[in-house]
């Protein structure tokens, strides 16, 4: 190790069902081991990454800051299970007298990662995956904010990568949740982060007030980084770097990006890096402004809408799951303690041509850049019926992957065929109808993710004793409405065809094995 852990934990040291095995990373407050599974529990993975936070000794006020500490990203991971964030299996108390350093310790028993963004950025500044990343990093950011919390310490070391090439947001022990416009968190921060307005802020006795603005700001930072390989403001050192934010907020500089960073991520990264917090872009639009520009389609930023293929109120909409972003990756990560990483062992290579391979197939045809917001949208539905390979054969079928597809006589548009008063309804993430019908093209990046949902919505309304594949069926409801499916009892006469040419795709995008 290059560095003291802060929790030291020798090799093949057990905690409930868990071997601790190599060093991943450490923090001031904690450090990350990888572990295996020693006892018979199926319902866990067979690895983990064990995070040891020290309770057991040291003065009354470092234990009770490291208590908070604890008590913060415990609760954030039992209330919050989003697809972006990284997921806590259990929580354990060391029981060793014998051992004073590790006695009383809290144990998090975490979701295993690959790697992390820092340990991407210094074996491949400015990676080729950078806008795809940085899309699924602003959708966790997002789903955070959406849960009334803000995350405190966004930075490259906290963004974790999945073996499967997606992304997770970690170390939630600085996380605050929102009491109206603020929340609380302690008094720790990353200086290239933190924007201006907290730099010298006040410290009152339950801790800095913060706003999700903060996590815009360090997520404009963040952006510049991976895109360009260096930091938005001069200087050298992060001291250097402080000053130049403090100068830029009081107006006596000016805000000087690199002449790398592309034209539409400019844009946005501005609209992060704002001198004050009022003038700073939010979440949701922010999200918006980012998949546009990760699909290489900036010229349409859409208000907030929702749509569908028949018209339902609002309050059906609401009921309908998230959809998170995961666009075209390529990711290369070398783990290990002195990186940042959270996952050591062998480097991990993930392109989005391969990217989903056991739940679509790769070698029948379905477009690379397609391929991780077709898995990501149908994982984010919790029906067995809406699969990757359900969600790429409609494609097949309704456009031929086709982003420009315009049909004007039947009123559709864009890869998934959506009729623009019905996109309203089933658009936003938030579960509500957008205040307008929206206007084509509409990218990918809304049209995709928006079929999830509907999808998700049609399947439980669909009848139980209905013959056949119930996928099709879906797909069935989606070209018609699940009430002509229900009433024909099985696909309609006039949808025959189109499921047909649906079954056939499906068979075919699905790998050998699969369902």
């Amino acid at each position: 190790m290059r560095e003291p852990y802060a929790v030291p934990v020798p090799r093949g040291y057990r905690v409930g069902g868990w071997e601790v095995r190599e060093p991943i990373a450490t923090g001031a407050f904690g450090s990350v081991y990888a572990a295996r599974r020693t006892d018979d529990r199926g319902h866990l993975p067979r690895t983990a990454a064990l995070k040891f936070l020290p309770t057991g000794t040291g003065t009354p006020r470092q234990l009770a800051h490291l208590r908070e500490l604890v008590e913060r990203e415990v609760a954030l991971h039992r209330r919050l299970k989003q697809p972006r964030l990284i997921r806590m299996y259990e929580t354990l108390t060391v029981d060793d007298p014998a051992d004073p350093r590790l006695d009383g310790a809290t144990v998090l028993v975490l979701e295993r990662a690959e790697g992390s963004l820092s340990a991407l950025l210094a074996a491949s500044p400015r990676p080729g995956s950078g806008p795809a990343l940085l899309a699924q990093i602003c959708a966790g950011l997002a789903q955070l904010h959406r849960a009334g919390w803000v995350h405190g310490d966004l930075k490259p070391a906290n963004v974790l990568l999945m073996g499967d090439g997606s992304v997770r947001l970690a170390d939630f022990n600085t996380a605050g949740e929102l009491e109206g416009t603020h929340a609380y968190t302690p008094a720790f921060s990353t200086p290239d982060y933190t924007p201006p307005e907290l730099l010298w802020s006040e410290i009152g006795e339950r801790g800095r007030r913060i706003r999700p603005s903060a996590d815009v700001w360090a997520f404009g930072v963040l952006a510049h980084l991976v895109l360009t390989g260096s930091f938005p403001l001069p200087g050298g050192t992060p001291t250097a770097r402080r000053d130049a934010a403090a100068a830029y907020a009081r107006g006596a500089d000016e805000l000087r990006l690199s002449p790398g960073l592309p034209e539409a991520w400019r844009e946005i990264v501005r609209a992060c890096l704002t001198r004050t917090h009022a003038e700073r872009i939010g979440t949701e639009d922010l999200l918006r402004r980012v998949r546009a520009a990760a699909t290489g389609r900036p010229g349409r930023l859409p208000p907030r809408r929702r749509s569908g293929r028949t018209a339902v109120p609002a309050a059906v909409a609401a009921t309908v799951a998230l959809a998170a972003l995961g666009h075209a990756v390529a990711v290369r990560t070398d783990g290990g303690p002195d990186t940042g990483g959270r996952g050591a062992g062998p480097t991990a290579n993930v392109s989005a041509a391969s990217y989903g391979a056991a739940e679509l197939r790769t070698d029948r045809g379905v477009p690379a850049a397609y391929r991780p917001l077709i898995v990501e949208t149908a994982h984010d539905c919790a029906r067995p019926e809406v699969t990757p390979a359900l969600i790429a054969a409609m494609l097949k079928v309704e456009s031929d992957f086709d982003p420009d597809l315009a049909d004007p006589a039947r009123n559709e548009y864009g890869i998934a065929r959506w009729t623009p008063r019905v996109l309203r309804w089933w658009m936003n993430e938030d579960g509500t109808p957008g205040e307008t019908v929206p206007d084509p093209p509409f990218p990918p990046a809304e049209s995709i993710p928006a079929m999830g949902r509907y999808l998700c919505w049609i399947a439980p309304r669909l009848g139980t004793g209905l013959p056949g594949d119930r996928r099709v069926l879906v797909a069935a409801a989606y070209r018609t409405s699940y009430d002509e499916v229900n009433d024909a009892g099985g696909v309609p006469s006039e949808c025959r065809d189109y499921a047909a040419r649906v079954a056939r795709y499906l068979r075919e995008y699905t790998p050998p094995g699969g369902t």
